[in-house]
């Protein structure tokens, strides 16, 4: 696996049913592969998959996509990261940062954009 160049794997961390089905259906189309979760431990678990990318939600029904964005800093793996999340809390968003995610799309985003980040 390299960062930058196409996307062969994208990981989306994301609980809405409706957002993940959408977004999964984008990137299927542009003829990358794409695992999907709902929650932190799957998310977790599906690294050892190693995405090229990672698209994570912060707002998870079993915490928060901070811990996943951890694992992959404290694991030293080589993918680009995207929060993609409604979280606007400024103390969140710093500890967010401190972990150094590679963007931050605020949703409602633009999803051309993130897709394009996710491969650029």
């Amino acid at each position: 696996m390299s960062v930058g160049g196409p996307c062969k794997l994208l990981l989306l961390v994301e609980d809405d049913a409706w957002t993940r089905f959408a977004l999964a259906g984008l990137v299927r189309r542009r003829g990358w592969e794409i695992l999907t979760s709902s929650t932190v431990e799957e998310g977790i678990a599906l690294l050892d998959r190693d995405p090229d990318c990672v698209v994570l939600d912060l707002s998870l029904p079993d915490g928060s996509g901070e811990a996943v964005l951890r694992t992959i800093r404290e694991q030293g793996r080589r993918c680009r990261v995207a929060i993609y999340s409604a979280v606007t809390d400024e103390g969140r968003l710093g500890r967010i940062e401190a972990l150094k995610p590679d963007a931050v799309f605020t949703k409602p985003a633009d999803v051309d954009a993130l897709l394009a980040f996710c491969c650029q």
